[in-house]
């Protein structure tokens, strides 16, 4: 089974929610802002232990999607539209258009402001701010990176690693050793930088270990002795998770 539709009192009669099977040993259900529910589970977990698990759990379920669609417009950058908002290193921001001769984006405190030749194309909202969005994303992780490779990593002989953007449906970040690359996600732009500094001294961390082990972690918590607030905080507040 790879998706189970569960059936939801109102304003949602029913979810969708996608099951990846994974080598993992706890299950992990999570709501997204885009409101994407998403459990994954062990290899061996048998379909009806998955079904009764989300009968039990559709309430919370329920209240998180309630919580989204209220709160923030989807808190998307799809189908932009002057007056929804979106999150940006841990805030709240409008998206407001505004005619103009040429195409831009500028931001303050509370808005990101699109500049545009034609404020009914929707296809040119999307674009420019995807564009924006890509460019800030690039800028932000690529300074901490430098940052945090200068501070921790250079000492132990490791290369510093190429940095890769891209959206990614379930993770904050991934790291290849071989290619001594490390990919993050564009949408993390949203969490706080204390979080986004997590995600990327995670990331680099498997450079020195590969794996999710004892080494790794005790190397991480010396690196970054409050790892686990930064954790919870990212899922809390960009992610719910359970």
């Amino acid at each position: 089974m790879d998706k189970y539709k569960l059936d939801l009192s109102l304003p949602y009669n029913q979810v969708e929610i996608r099951i990846i099977h994974k080598d993992i040993k706890n299950v992990h259900l999570k709501v997204f802002r885009d409101l994407k529910v998403i459990l994954s589970v062990p290899i061996d977990i048998p379909d009806d232990w998955i079904v009764n698990f989300l009968e039990q759990r559709k309430g919370w379920i329920a209240k998180q999607l309630v919580k989204y669609k209220q709160s923030s417009g989807y808190n998307s950058l799809f189908n932009v539209k002057s007056g929804t908002s979106t999150q940006l290193l841990g805030q709240d921001r409008r998206i407001i258009k505004k005619e103009s001769l040429e195409n831009y984006v500028e931001e303050d405190e509370k808005n990101i402001i699109l500049y545009l030749k034609n404020i009914d194309e929707e296809g040119l909202s999307q674009r420019l701010i995807g564009r924006w969005w890509r460019e800030k994303a690039n800028k932000i992780y690529g300074a901490e990176m430098d940052a945090l490779y200068e501070k921790i990593f250079r000492k132990y002989n490791i290369a510093k690693p190429n940095l890769q953007i891209k959206k990614m449906k379930t993770l904050w970040g991934s790291c290849t050793p071989a290619k001594n690359k490390v990919t993050l996600n564009e949408y993390l732009l949203k969490a706080d930088l204390r979080c986004i500094q997590y995600v990327i001294l995670h990331e680099l961390t498997h450079l020195l270990y590969p794996y999710h082990n004892k080494e790794f972690y005790a190397f991480l918590t010396i690196q970054m002795p409050d790892w686990k607030v930064r954790k919870e905080q990212l899922d809390r507040e960009v992610v719910q998770g359970l």
